[in-house]
Formats: C-alpha cells, sequence, structure tokens
C-alpha cells in the first residue's frame, strides 16, 4: 500500500508542478530507511517518470481543457 499511496502522491506533485521531489521509504517513519526501502522508493519516481511521461514536458497539465476552464474560473 505505500507503494501506491507515494506514486498518487509523486504524480500530484508533479502535475502541480514541483520544482524537487522525494518519496518516502516505506520505513523512514521508523527509522533509517534500509537499502532495499531507498532503492523502491528511488525505483517508484524513476517508473513514474518513464511509464506517464510527465517528466518530458514543463507543464503536464497546460492545455488541457478542464484545467484550463478551472483555472480561467480562478
Amino acid at each position: 500500500t505505500n507503494v501506491v499511496r507515494v506514486t498518487i502522491q509523486a504524480l500530484a506533485a508533479v502535475l502541480g508542478g514541483t520544482q524537487s521531489l522525494h518519496t518516502n521509504s516505506r520505513d523512514e517513519a521508523l527509522s533509517l530507511p534500509s537499502e532495499e526501502s531507498a532503492r523502491l522508493a528511488l525505483r517508484t519516481q524513476q517508473v513514474l517518470a518513464e511509464e506517464s511521461g510527465v517528466a518530458d514536458v514543463i507543464d503536464p497539465l497546460g492545455g488541457a481543457p478542464l484545467i484550463e476552464d478551472l483555472t480561467e474560473r480562478l
């Protein structure tokens, strides 16, 4: 469940225009993360970037009609 939660958080951050991204490992709240947990957190970022393509553009939501409409309403 941590992988899913962290993936959703990371995607939301990237879509929101984050300048920097840190994905927490599953055991980071309890102690220093294990090597396996740190690797999983890193791979989560890498898979998200590769599979979704959000890192390929400056503004992944730019030009999306729904987002543009919501922005205009603000």
